[in-house]
Order: structure tokens, then C-alpha cells, then sequence
């Protein structure tokens, strides 16, 4: 292998559109790029996705002489790419209220087998870190628990199922995400905890994921002072990759950057030295998810500090043959491997159902709701894209009109965030036998929360059930006043809305609970 195909076997690169882009075709030639990660935007269905992934291998294989790593961020829940054709399973958080830690394996296993079926070899999850912080704008539901060990124990199921499957999957954010207030995608996080804080919160599931034999690891772009007092963030620094997860953790596996255009790095030290100092610091595979101007200026600095002898040679090189032995493991089946039946991909779908049935949660512990009645009145926001982590919403789904339809009732879509004269006017409601509201987010969209209270008022005056879904965030039932029934769904999702039409119809018991909550 010539030295630019070495160094290509350390870079992950996206790309715009649902077939190899021109662009892509000439950076994977130029650079021999050796990875690809996907988005959404690449997706459009199951075959449309079998037949791209089999022409970046044979695109990557031609130029690299090794078979791709096709990545993608697969967690579940509110971070799903699968278009609506396939299974996209519950997130962490909502698996976690189920209380069984073989529902974590079980999700495992339906992700791993339909990303086997359209040839993606390594999944970006599960999430690690410990939701400890509950003005976290990323993570949130996305992690398993705010609780150390018992996200522990729902992320090592979810790695022995993938391990088991023969899907490589990938832990993140090292050393952890959980405690902050910023997105790293939109700014640069700081983290001011000791070592010993940090084993004895944040570092819990890292250290159990690698003790379960996961494959790979992610970097965080958050600064860590009293780890790292160079003012650098995770991803380019060596006494966290090196120092920590390598000898003080005993890390083998791979380690791979986020995304390096996130303004945490590309906004303070800038996307080329940030790459270069990325590798540098010990990052096995860096990922360069957007076509922009910047990713070729990487590169180029990428080459041109191999050229001038920045990389340690034996650390450089001993990268290129971790990269390589994981391929031998999990890369090979990638390029025409068998479809599923029919019948096989109908059953996980069935699978899927249950999993989320078992996710539905009561704010108190196994409380059933009233009933809907004869005349029931749905509202709530639509969907949006609350951070660049997050997927993608159906735009054609609306919470009030999907239960008016199925359950006789009438419905209004109100805005994300109703100001005073909004709120007024939403509250003049007709007559309704009880009142059902969804929730998006509404801690952070006060004026949600200032429509509960309207609606509160309402239906005491009425003497009519007045019920609330989080459809995102669990913690906005604790800002729900008392007497409000409150049932946390977990995703804006027709599968989650499903499953409360089941329970409504009597199909289904309701047994989910907050995870860290005590119940």
C-alpha cells in the first residue's frame, strides 16, 4: 500500500445527493479516501441505498484497494437516517424506560440486520454518555440514563448484540457529552471536572463498553480543562485519547473524530489544522461529512504534515493497520451481500412495534390515562429539527390531525412556541370530552408550557380530562401542574403514536418508567 492510500484509510468523507456525486468520485481519486459516511440527504429507500452502497465499494475498492467503512447514525429514536421503508427502532433513553436491558440488545439486533441488508457496515451508536445535565440541548433522550450504571448496562447490551451480529458499532461522545449546555455543533463545550469526577460518572460506560469488546469509539469536540489544560478539545488532544482512553482505559479498538466541520472546531481552531492535529493526537479515522470548500483544504493539510513529518511514523502506521484489521472483520460482507425475505423484514417491523409499545411511559408509575371520550380535542406543534444531530422530521405528520382521525376528534396545530394572544385564542376550544396536547420540546419553547397552564384552567372549569405527551423531551411532564396526566412518547414518530392508539384501545398495558427516576 503506497503512502497516500495509508493515509486515505484515515479519512471518512460525505457527500450531497443519492448517487455517488462527481465530487465525492474525485476526492476518493485524488486523496483515496477510504470511508464514506451517509445522511439522510443520501437516502431514499432500501434499494435505492443497496445499490449506492455497492457503488461506493466498488468506487473505494477500485482507488483504495480496500473495502470502505459506509457509516452512519443509526442510534434510533430522534436520530434515525433509514427512509420510512425500514426499521428505525426507539432511542436510548425510551429503551432504557422499558427497564429490560434486552430490549437495548434487541434494537441492537434489528438495526444491525437492516443495515446488513443494504450493505452499511458500521453504525455510529450507541450513545454513551450520561445525561447528567438536564439543560443538555443534544443528548438528552439520546443517552441511556442520567444514572452512570444503568446507562452502562443498556449500552453493553446494545454492543454484545451488534458484536454478536457482526455489525461494527461505535460508543460515543469520549470522554462525554452529558454534562454540557452547549452543542458542539454550534459552539465549543467545557467540561471543568476532575479525573476522579469523571470515573465516577462519566467514564462508567466507556469503561464497560470496552470491557464488552466495542470496536470503536468516538471523540468529543468539548474542552476538558483539568484533563487537557492546552485549551483543545477532545478530538485533538493526546492526553485524552491517547493518555486516557488508550492506557488509562485500555482502549484497542478504533477511534474516530465527530464531525470535523462542527463549529466547535472549524469556528475556533479551523477545519485543517483541527484535522491535522486530530490525527495527530490519535484519532484512527477522521470524518469530513459535508462537500464544502474546507474539506479539500483539509486534506490538502492532512498530506502536506505527513509530508513535512508532523505524524509519528510507528503511531501513523499502526493507525493504518487497526483501520485495516477492522476492515477484515467487519468490512468484507459490505458489497453484495443477501437481501432479506419479505417475511423476515415483516417480522422485525413486528418486533420493532412491541419494543416501542414497551417504551410508552406514565409520569407516575404505571397510571393509566382516562379516556379519550366521544369528542375528544388534540393539539400540538409539528416537528422540527432541534439540533443538526437530530433527524429530519416527516413533514406530512401532524400530532392532533393523526389521533382527530382514529379516534373522532377534533384537532389544531399551534405554533412551536404560542405567544399571550395565540395562547388566548387556541384556549377558546369547542366543546370537548377531554382535552390531549403534544409537546415539543416545551422547555425549551415556554410558550408551550403557558398553553398547559390555559388548558389546565379549561378543562377544570369543564370538568373534562386534560392530558399531555411529550413527543421529545420526558422533562417536560415535570413542568406539567398537578392533576395534568402526562405520558411520555419519546419521538414524534407514527410508530410512537401507534402505539398510544393501542394502549387507548385497550391492546396494551402501560409500563414504562423515567429512567433515573427511582420508580
Amino acid at each position: 500500500m503506497i503512502t497516500k492510500q495509508k493515509i486515505g484509510q484515515r479519512i471518512a468523507l460525505g457527500f450531497t445527493g443519492t448517487t455517488v456525486s462527481e465530487k465525492l468520485r474525485c476526492l476518493v481519486g485524488e486523496y483515496k479516501a477510504g470511508n464514506i459516511i451517509l445522511f439522510q440527504r443520501n437516502l431514499e429507500n432500501a434499494s435505492q441505498i443497496r445499490a449506492l452502497c455497492d457503488e461506493l465499494q466498488e468506487l473505494v475498492k477500485a482507488e483504495t484497494g480496500e473495502p470502505a467503512f459506509i457509516a452512519i447514525d443509526q442510534e434510533g429514536g430522534t436520530v434515525v437516517r433509514l427512509p420510512p421503508d425500514m426499521v428505525n427502532v426507539p432511542g436510548a433513553m425510551a429503551l432504557a424506560a422499558s427497564g429490560k436491558t434486552e430490549n437495548a440488545a434487541l434494537a441492537a439486533k434489528i438495526t444491525a440486520a437492516e443495515l446488513k441488508r443494504i450493505g452499511v457496515n458500521l453504525n455510529l451508536a450507541p450513545v454513551l454518555d450520561v445525561n447528567c445535565n438536564p439543560d443538555n440541548p443534544v443528548i438528552g433522550s439520546r443517552s441511556y440514563s442520567p444514572l452512570p450504571e444503568e446507562a452502562a448496562a443498556f449500552a453493553c447490551a446494545a454492543v454484545r448484540a451488534f458484536n454478536e451480529a457482526g455489525l461494527m458499532c461505535c460508543g460515543k461522545h469520549f470522554p462525554g457529552h452529558g454534562d454540557t449546555s452547549v452543542d458542539s455543533h454550534l459552539d465549543l463545550p467545557l467540561v471543568d471536572l476532575s479525573l476522579a469526577a469523571l470515573e465516577a460518572r462519566e467514564l462508567v460506560p466507556y469503561r464497560a463498553a470496552i470491557e464488552a469488546g466495542i470496536p470503536a469509539i468516538m471523540t468529543s469536540h468539548i474542552l476538558f480543562p483539568q484533563i487537557e489544560p492546552e485549551k483543545i478539545p477532545a478530538t485533538m488532544s493526546a492526553k485524552i485519547l491517547r493518555g486516557l482512553l488508550r492506557e488509562r482505559l485500555g482502549f484497542n479498538g478504533l477511534i474516530l473524530s465527530d464531525a470535523m466541520e462542527m463549529e466547535a472546531i472549524k469556528t475556533h481552531y479551523g477545519m485543517p489544522s483541527g484535522c491535522v492535529e486530530a490525527l495527530a493526537a490519535g484519532v484512527d479515522i477522521i470524518y469530513l461529512c459535508h462537500e464544502m470548500p474546507e474539506v479539500e483544504e483539509s486534506l490538502k493539510a492532512v498530506y502536506a504534515a505527513y509530508d513535512a513529518g508532523r505524524f509519528d511514523a510507528e503511531e501513523a502506521d499502526a493507525s493504518v493497520e487497526r483501520v485495516l484489521w477492522h476492515k477484515k472483520k467487519y468490512a468484507a460482507f459490505g458489497l453484495g451481500s443477501a437481501e432479506d425475505s419479505d417475511d423476515t423484514i415483516d417480522a422485525r417491523r413486528k418486533l420493532n412495534a412491541v419494543l416501542t409499545q414497551n417504551t410508552l411511559t406514565s409520569r407516575e408509575y404505571g397510571k393509566s390515562p382516562p379516556p379519550f371520550g366521544s369528542a375528544p380535542f388534540f393539539l400540538g406543534p409539528l416537528a422540527y429539527r432541534s439540533t443538526y444531530a437530530s433527524s429530519t422530521p416527516l413533514a406530512s405528520l401532524s400530532f392532533g390531525r393523526w389521533f382527530a382521525e382514529r379516534f373522532h376528534g377534533n384537532f389544531a396545530e399551534i405554533p412551536l412556541n404560542p405567544d399571550v394572544s395565540e395562547i388566548k385564542q387556541i384556549a377558546a376550544l369547542p366543546h370537548a370530552s377531554s382535552i390531549v396536547m403534544g409537546t415539543y420540546n416545551g422547555r425549551l419553547n415556554s410558550g408551550q408550557m403557558d398553553l398547559v397552564s390555559a388548558l389546565h384552567d379549561v378543562a377544570k372549569q369543564r370538568e373534562i380530562p386534560f392530558m399531555v405527551f411529550a413527543l421529545r423531551n420526558h422533562l417536560d411532564l415535570n413542568l406539567l401542574p398537578e392533576g395534568v396526566y402526562g405520558m411520555a412518547l419519546w419521538e414524534y414518530s407514527e410508530k410512537s403514536f401507534e402505539a398510544v392508539a393501542a394502549l387507548f384501545r385497550g391492546e396494551a398495558k402501560l409500563e414504562g418508567r423515567i429512567p433515573g427516576s427511582g420508580q
